[in-house]
């Protein structure tokens, strides 16, 4: 008999019926009335011209036409889902390369966490990291250069199928070494100290001038920038080897205030707070290197982790 003559669909329904010793529990599975069932299992006697189960009564016992063809069944249904689970796990293996691009200043402490966790996972994945600013970065999301953007805000681009997740919640702290804090703290002593920040374009101790004294506090001091670092991590360098004061994450500095090698200028105010967000093209979405990317990131740089 051609297989495109026969409604494979009443297979399944004999399968089942063969599977649950009756006709009841197979409808209650398939969410039919058994009267629809008992009417399958007629059409397909009828199409192959041969009783598959004897009826006793109210039961049904399979014929030895009827146990055949339920052993082959099985088989073949075992086999069938083999190859379908083999294609999808290749379908959603986790491999290739995944390209991240980075805002200058992102921590190395952190990249490397994150790094070391998704790496680990998935041994056929690799990540090749490029760095540049958030304008950038996201000409290169919308032009297919990069896969993800790690970034300080949400990219926004008109018209542009982007997604942005929150990540990790961070404190921004003023710190330096013991040195610089001889004397109270005040708005005076910070325009005699040298300022280590990150970009002339938007420097980053004003904005926690701003945040803690006011437009008109901010206006009044001027700190003197002495170094240009542009990352995290020459910043902390550089504050630690005693070249100056800067603004940075309390999670980094957290270790070296608990050894007292620096301190947090407090004014009694809530800290600078700021985010950090994954980015997205929305279309790529459901890609298994990125989905395995951003289960690392979240775990990594949770959304509330405490600094």
């Amino acid at each position: 008999m051609e297989l495109d003559k026969l409604d494979l669909n009443k297979l399944r329904t004999f399968q089942l019926v063969a599977d649950l010793e009756g006709i009841t529990p197979a409808a209650e599975r398939l969410a039919l009335t058994r009267s629809a069932v008992s009417q399958t299992i007629a059409a397909l006697e009828r199409s192959l011209r041969v009783a598959l189960f004897h009826r006793v009564g109210r039961r049904l016992a399979l014929t030895p036409e009827g146990r055949r063809l339920h052993g082959r069944l099985r088989e073949h249904h075992a086999e069938l889902e083999r190859i379908l689970g083999e294609v999808v796990n290749e379908e959603r293996a986790v491999r290739g390369v995944l390209r991240v691009g980075l805002f200058l200043g992102f921590s190395r402490l952190r990249l490397a966490r994150v790094l070391e966790r998704f790496t680990a996972r998935h041994p056929d994945a690799g990540v090749r990291l490029l760095y540049g600013s958030q304008r950038d970065l996201g000409r290169q999301l919308l032009a297919g250069r990069v896969d993800v953007v790690l970034s300080l805000s949400p990219i926004r681009a008109a018209g542009a199928p982007l997604r942005s997740l929150r990540l990790l919640r961070q404190q921004l702290v003023l710190v330096g070494g013991r040195r610089f804090f001889q004397r109270p703290f005040d708005l005076d002593t910070l325009q005699r100290v040298p300022i280590i920040d990150y970009y002339q374009a938007d420097p980053l101790v004003h904005q926690w001038l701003r945040h803690h004294y006011g437009a008109r506090g901010a206006a009044r001091s001027a700190p003197r920038v002495r170094i240009w670092a542009a990352t995290t991590d020459l910043v902390l360098e550089l504050v630690l080897d005693g070249a100056g004061m800067a603004v940075l994450p309390r999670d980094l500095v957290g270790p070296f205030l608990r050894a007292r090698r620096l301190r947090v200028v407090e004014t009694g105010k809530p800290e600078l707070t700021d985010f950090l967000w994954l980015n997205e093209l929305a279309a790529a979405y459901s890609r298994p290197l990125l989905d395995a990317f951003r289960t690392v990131v979240e775990q990594a740089l949770p959304r509330g982790e405490p600094s």
